[in-house]
């Protein structure tokens, strides 16, 4: 069960990162006024149906359909039924993102594109680690948003990124930063996301973490301790491992473990 259905019958209001707020919304009679945000505004129908009217246009959208709305748009929802509505949506303040991407058009998402910010929202509600957070959050914002014509571009990326790579394979015990990848790259977050994504397919600090799991099997298939492993690659618990152990590899470490012994 996702975190959104097991918190469908209720409320709640949800900090991610400064500047970065989750909603869910239910049985909202403000829906029908008309309305701006100074965020910008991205989300999706979690249940019944609306009109939602964007300026002087009205689009009709459904349960699992996904929205984005630029900063300060007036729009209208117009619920079906309001006693059968309920919305979530995520708020980022445009300074967090203003100067390397743009949202200047309102758009609805339907099919692989909802799911893809469903999943993205999905992941911004399980994760604990604020910069694992971010992220996530900037890998949204790049994929939804317009490039940014203020975005430098240095003749060394592919370089940079690689040092941000080596850095990440010689730093497996440490916590690792955005601020620092910033720091030894000298790019900005959102050009670390990007172009990381580019040459290794995920975001730094999912390559991280798909590190540490394979320095835990290494130190599992040599007799450390779990416990001893989970302190030393900075695993929250035995259960955080065990979760993305079976993700990497299919099977929980106990069982890796008896394979190994056989």
């Amino acid at each position: 069960m996702s975190s959104i259905e097991q918190e469908r019958h209720m409320e709640f209001s949800r900090s991610i990162i400064e500047g970065v707020e989750i909603k869910l919304c239910r049985n909202d009679p403000h829906a029908y006024k008309h309305h701006v945000h100074n965020e910008l505004s991205l989300g999706y129908i979690v249940e019944g149906s609306t009109d939602l009217t964007l300026n002087d246009r009205a689009i009709h959208y459904g349960s699992g359909d996904g929205v984005i709305i630029p900063p300060l748009m007036t729009h209208r929802c117009a619920p079906n039924d309001i006693n059968h509505w309920a919305y979530v949506m995520l708020f980022v303040d445009p300074e967090y993102y203003s100067e390397i991407v743009i949202f200047s058009q309102a758009k609805k998402l339907t099919g692989n594109q909802a799911q893809k910010l469903i999943s993205f929202i999905e992941q911004l509600l399980i994760e604990k680690i604020p910069d694992t957070l971010e992220n996530i959050l900037i890998e949204l914002l790049l994929e939804f948003g317009e490039k940014g014509i203020t975005e430098t571009t240095a003749a060394n990326t592919s370089d940079n990124v690689k040092t941000i790579h080596d850095y990440i394979l010689n730093h497996v015990n440490d916590d690792i930063t955005l601020n620092k990848l910033q720091q030894i790259s000298g790019l900005n977050k959102f050009s670390i996301i990007r172009n990381f994504k580019k040459l290794y397919l995920t975001t730094p600090a999912a390559y991280h973490l798909q590190y540490r799991v394979a320095e835990a099997k290494r130190l599992l298939s040599k007799g450390a301790d779990v416990f001893d492993v989970c302190e030393e690659l900075r695993f929250y618990d035995q259960a955080h491992l065990i979760r993305e152990f079976k993700k990497m590899y299919g099977i929980t470490p106990g069982t890796y473990l008896e394979q190994v012994k056989r």
